[in-house]
């Protein structure tokens, strides 16, 4: 049974160019449900009694709100959909479920103690330490937001939270996805377990992510963030982090003895597996590294220090914050991972095949390296008018 407050106000989407639906905030519980009685005979919708303390007894709320958007599908947009469904999940939260079952002998652990044991699973599956941070720091929010038992958590609170956290945050859909993604693993591993009682991710399906095109560096910007740069250290970390396409966590990790400066050559180890791979340096970027470690008076084993004593290894965070600064100097959209992407995408443009791309990448599948290997639309275009116009 689900006990709805009497009291509590609505908010559901306006569809003002269809007038599918038109209900105002303000609306009181009864008053909508009466209206999807009225509107929408089809579903399902029990109501039991009200009670002297002006609760409305509802039953079967996500098969509800399932039909509803099955209804609308035809007459609304995607956009419409997706905007009905995040305000009406948000509307409809806080409702308490009750239900008669068995509790599992290990429904007295809590959240806290499951995580530990999911990222020691992680940690066995030779997930990094950035990684199972993520996974981690994901998990913690969901649980401090929704302030339920884990036993109690359903469906319909992991779909409040993503359109919460959407509609506060203002995130993208890819980053939302990105949470969908690391609440479903947390929750599968749970229920196969045997640490809860069924999945509540069960019934989420992978959000329809908008394909874009991610811009790389033009050669013109390659040269203005070379010469715009604070110091040779920085210029040899731009330099660096193309001609080996190397995550930003497998760059830091990097020591002057793991270059092979005969070969040009040094071995890396990644960050997603920790699976081992060759990566080739330039003849510029070995310029500008023994320039760089020609500068250095420190015996830091790390290729990348700061520069301030003591000179420690460079983290993640501090080459992040150094390529931000960089950026807002020059009015160019700058961060670690583009060094990254537009590497494979000028490799794949001077005719490097796929396959190999992948090996250097360090891809497991070739459908990841398409995400970054962008083709140039001028390319398209010459190629087409040249074959087929």
């Amino acid at each position: 049974m689900v006990f709805v407050r009497f009291s509590s106000l609505i908010k559901i989407f306006t569809c003002i160019e269809t007038g599918i639906i038109a209900i105002d905030c303000g609306f009181n519980w009864f008053i909508f449900f009466k209206y999807l009685m009225r509107e929408y005979g089809n579903v399902v919708i029990e109501i039991a009694k009200i009670s002297q303390g002006g609760r409305l007894i509802l039953t079967k709320l996500e098969n509800i709100l399932e039909q509803i958007l099955e209804k609308l599908q035809d007459s609304l947009t995607h956009e419409q959909l997706s905007e009905l469904e995040s305000t009406m999940v948000i509307a409809f939260h806080g409702i308490e479920v009750q239900e008669e079952h068995t509790q599992l002998v290990t429904s007295e652990r809590t959240w806290e103690k499951i995580l530990r044991m999911y990222c020691a699973a992680k940690r066995v599956e030779n997930c990094s330490e950035r990684t199972i941070k993520g996974y981690s720091r994901c998990i913690i929010q969901f649980f401090t937001q929704i302030n339920k038992k884990i036993n109690n958590i359903t469906t319909n609170d992991i779909r409040y939270y993503l359109a919460f956290f959407q509609e506060t945050h203002h995130t993208s859909i890819v980053y939302l996805d990105n949470i969908r993604r690391y609440l479903n693993s947390f929750f599968t591993w749970a229920a196969d377990e045997g640490y809860i009682q069924s999945n509540p991710m069960r019934k989420l399906k992978k959000m329809r992510v908008p394909t874009k095109l991610k811009k790389t560096f033009s050669a013109a910007e390659m040269e203005e963030l070379r010469c715009s740069a604070n110091s040779q250290r920085d210029i040899a970390i731009m330099e660096f982090l193309y001609c080996t396409a190397t995550r930003i966590g497998e760059a830091v990790s990097v020591n002057r003895s793991d270059i092979d400066w005969q070969r040009k050559e040094l071995i890396v180890y990644g960050e997603k597996g920790k699976k081992e791979r060759t990566v080739y340096l330039t003849d510029r970027c070995i310029y500008h590294l023994k320039k760089y470690l020609d500068e250095r008076k420190d015996t830091n084993e790390a290729l990348f220090v700061s520069s301030k004593s003591p000179h420690k290894r460079l983290g993640v965070q501090a080459i992040q914050s150094m390529l931000a600064a960089l950026g807002k100097k020059t009015n160019i959209h700058v961060h670690a991972h583009k060094f990254r992407r537009t590497l494979l995408t000028d490799a794949g443009k001077r005719g490097m095949p796929l396959q190999e791309i992948q090996v250097y990448a360090g891809h497991a599948k070739p459908d990841t390296t398409m995400q970054y290997v962008m083709v140039q639309q001028e390319r398209v275009k010459s190629n087409f008018m040249k074959n087929i116009a």
